[in-house]
């Protein structure tokens, strides 16, 4: 079991902004004790975030409540559902966005160095020193971090700091001035109750005082360990500070109050050992930076409006925990955490609570404010370090210990990893381990490295632009018919070697015209739909124009139905059924590629290697009865801006809108067209639902996310002209036979066996450090493997389960070699 122990973090941020970036730091050490690890990263730009911050705050402050807060100007409450429901989804967009940016790579240094160096169990205080009043507001406590580390809680911390030199209280009681400042609409005696209930304190209430009744409280000889203020405050936009101050508090009906009013009062408060602050008010960061500015130890404040029941609910659990003998830190933060139960009617409630710290200074105990003394842990383990330091100690006597003879630590890890290559053989043969397989897969072909584009190709996208400037009277379909003709007679002057019309028209009344020109037009290929039974779905007939058969694909795709719907196999041929109304055997892909080959190649065959079995790579129950299949090898550019298509991340090609094509003149267009297989498809989602994929590369399930069918269309026809044409020839993705795969696989099994059972290190963490780097030597030689083979040669062969083999056969190896030499050595000693 770990150890634990309290630590201390700080992170600095800055200088820098948030349009330009920062540069940023974290020290980490035991409390009291100096740092003992330190580091260096950066914060990358995100101008987003400030805007981002400012609409969720308009939305929180919008929210009927009644808040601790002077009434905003401009800001109306809105008591209903739709505000708190706004409130609610900015504030979950924020909180993604700042745990996106500190998820960045250039602040990893920083991340890596906390997991390296803290427990789950350690209490730990995060503080967070930075003087941009924006970062100082943004909820850092909904981190991930914190979820890991429950007994953590950040606090801020000004970048100039200073240590208070004071004797501590000279009271057995802990001394607490209480403020209750003007209290229009609000109920501070809930408030005066929770302090009142406190025991073994000297409570002194001022009741909405004037200033000078406060000032001379705060001149009090014997001193204060508490200042309390409950009321109506505010701080000022952007927690300006000048000689005004940053915040104001409302004493009394008529009286506001800044701190530097009160700054020489303050002072020597802090000096006879005001040691906190507690502002259960609104929007108090103003005050408390005031505060810092006279080295107060610590203040605790609501970073935004606070109602009056959260405010009350807060306060409770704070002094129900602080009292009881938990640190000032757990305290807020188990008080914070309690807020969410009223977060359905007070949404971010758990957001408002906010600790400023004196970096100098450590946090009060409820015992340290009654003048009693502290375990200092830190300085018994200084002790305790020194004292073993010092200890004259014997030698240890080495037991007389006769290795396991290399013979029997061969047999044990060739024994182990046979038994577990047989346990992942079979698991492997049922497809329990196929949805990891296909995940892996798609890990490595995203980790392949970029492609340069196919200008073999040109897409001509149908956007939700084009549809509103040329829209179709019928509504029937996304591209008009004056629109496809003229489109036909802008393209057929400039010589395509063919033409794709990735649009269903077969149900469709054209234009006689147009039909003509359809019937015309022989390098024009058009696409209908074969029905499925399995999935109910109807078909689409082909265009009446289109008599030749030749001219016909079927536009249907292979993705894995079943597993997670992704598209990751090339659908060649298929057996439509005498009932559907599309009787395509080739699909659209193969037609335009087939055509396109022998009219510049003088190519009539595609001569792939199909899938023909049912089980290939990590598919182990493929349905390869309805039809000719391939892998997808996606080509992909990386770097969107290398084509015309936006931010799609699937096309292999240029693309232009149909806007473009009809405003350019012939000759700019001439060289984007001629002799190139041309695809005119759909990408608005109105049109378009029904034509959205996921792939590999995609990144989120949500439909704006998924690739249109053209763009997919334009992977297939490429991937067959580039493994037929280019030099070298673009690999077919193909997988090992099934006895490859097994021997493969129990390869790494018999490996991660013999490490394991050669490692010759006491049962301990020795013993597992030492095995852990040769078993993560060796996985990083068979990802490698994978990698290079999917890429240079494009086989795709067993990653899976070969990782869980080594790792398993490897411990399972060791502690069974430990196990036998302890047995050993026991038969020795009798």
């Amino acid at each position: 079991m770990s150890k634990r122990t309290s630590k201390r973090i700080v992170i600095k941020i800055g200088p820098g902004s948030l349009e330009t970036g920062y540069t940023a730091a974290v020290q980490i050490g035991r409390e009291g004790l100096n740092p003992q690890a330190e580091t260096h990263a950066t914060l990358p730009p995100a101008p987003d975030l400030r805007d981002l911050y400012r609409r969720w705050q308009q939305a929180y402050r919008q929210i009927g409540a009644i808040y601790r807060i002077k009434p905003l100007a401009g800001v109306t409450n809105v008591s209903d559902v739709a505000a708190r429901e706004a409130c609610q989804v900015l504030s979950r967009q924020l909180r993604d966005r700042l745990h996106h940016w500190l998820n960045s790579d250039n602040f990893r240094p920083i991340r890596e160095k906390l997991l390296e160096q803290l427990n789950p169990q350690d209490i730990a205080r995060v503080l967070l020193q930075t003087q941009d009043p924006l970062l100082q507001r943004l909820p850092w406590h909904e981190l991930h971090f914190f979820q890991r580390y429950p007994r953590a809680e950040v606090g801020i911390c000004a970048l100039e700091y200073q240590q208070v030199t004071y004797p501590g209280t000279r009271s057995e009681k802990v001394r607490i001035l209480a403020v209750m400042g003007s209290a229009t609409g609000l109920d501070t005696r809930v408030d005066e109750t929770l302090l009142s209930s406190l025991s073994d304190v000297d409570i002194h209430f001022l009741k909405e005082p004037s200033l000078e009744a406060f000032n001379q409280s705060l001149w009090a000889e014997a001193g204060w360990d508490i200042l309390f203020f409950a009321g109506h405050s505010r701080s000022r936009e952007n927690c300006a500070q000048d000689e005004m101050g940053s915040g104001e508090m409302s004493l009394n009906a008529t009286e506001q109050l800044t701190i530097p009013q009160l700054k020489h009062a303050l002072r020597k408060a802090i000096d006879r050992g005001l040691n906190t602050a507690i502002f259960n008010s609104c929007d108090g960061l103003g005050l408390a930076a005031d505060l810092a500015d006279l080295h107060i130890p610590q203040v605790l404040v609501m970073r935004e409006p606070v109602p009056d029941q959260v405010a009350h609910a807060f306060l409770k659990g704070f002094l129900d925990a602080f009292s009881s003998g938990r640190p000032f830190y757990l305290s807020v933060r188990e008080a914070r955490e309690k807020l969410q139960g009223l977060e359905t009617r007070f949404p971010c409630a758990t957001w408002l609570p906010v600790i400023v710290q004196n970096l100098a200074e450590t946090p009060p105990t409820w015992r340290s404010l009654q003048g009693k003394a502290e375990i200092n842990r830190s300085k018994i383990h200084q002790f305790a370090d020194a004292a073993i330091a010092t200890s004259p100690l014997k030698p240890p006597v080495k037991p007389s210990v006769r290795p396991t003879a290399p013979q029997h630590r061969f047999r044990q890890g060739i024994g182990v990893g046979v038994a577990i290559a047989t346990i992942l053989l079979l698991g492997r043969q049922l497809g329990f381990l196929e949805p990891l397989e296909l995940k892996a897969y798609d890990l490595l072909l995203r980790s392949r490295p970029p492609e340069t584009i196919d200008n073999r190709l040109l897409i001509i996208t149908n956007t939700d632009k084009d549809i509103a400037a040329y829209p179709n009277p019928t509504g029937k379909s996304s591209l008009a018919d004056t629109t496809l003709l003229a489109l036909l007679d802008k393209l057929t002057p400039l010589q395509p070697q063919l033409i794709g019309l990735d649009i269903y028209r077969g149900d469709l009344e054209t234009d006689p015209t147009l039909a003509t020109k359809l019937k015309a037009t022989d390098n024009l290929i058009a696409i209908c739909k074969v029905s499925d039974s399995v999935t109910d779905t109807p078909g689409k007939p082909p265009p009446p124009e289109f008599e030749d058969t030749a001219r016909i694909g079927a536009s249907d795709f292979i993705e894995d139905q079943g597993r997670d719907n992704i598209l990751r196999r090339h659908l060649l041929q298929l057996g439509p059924t005498p009932n559907s109304p599309c009787q395509a055997s080739n699909t659209f892909s193969t037609v335009l590629a087939s055509r396109y080959l022998k009219a510049t190649k003088g190519i009539v065959d595609l001569p792939f290697t199909r899938i023909t079995q049912t089980a290939f790579g990590g598919y182990h129950n493929l349905d390869v009865e309805g039809g000719s299949q391939i892998m997808l090898n996606y080509r992909i550019l990386r770097n969107p801006e290398q084509t015309t298509c936006g931010n799609v991340i699937e096309t292999p090609a240029d693309c232009i809108t149909v806007s473009e094509v009809l405003a350019q003149p012939l000759e700019q267009l001439r060289n984007s067209v001629k002799g190139r297989i041309i695809l005119i498809g759909t990408t608005d989602m109105d049109f378009g639902a029904g034509d959205r994929w996921l792939t590999p590369y995609t990144q989120t399930p949500a439909l704006e996310d998924q690739a249109s069918g053209v763009f997919l269309q334009a992977q297939m026809i490429s991937q067959l002209l580039s493994t037929t044409l280019d030099t070298p020839a673009r690999p077919i993705i193909t997988s090992w036979s099934e006895w490859q795969e097994m021997t493969w696989i129990t390869l790494w099994a018999l490996i991660g066996g013999l490490l394991g059972a050669y490692a010759n290190k006491p049962l301990g963490m020795r013993l597992w450090l030492h095995l852990g780097l040769r078993l993560l030597i060796a996985k990083g030689v068979l990802l490698l493997a994978c990698w290079l083979w999917l890429t240079k040669a494009g086989v795709w062969i067993p990653w899976v389960p070969s990782a869980l083999a080594l790792p398993a056969t490897g411990a399972i190896a060791a502690l069974t070699a430990q196990s036998r030499q302890t047995l050993q050595n026991q038969n020795q000693n009798r």
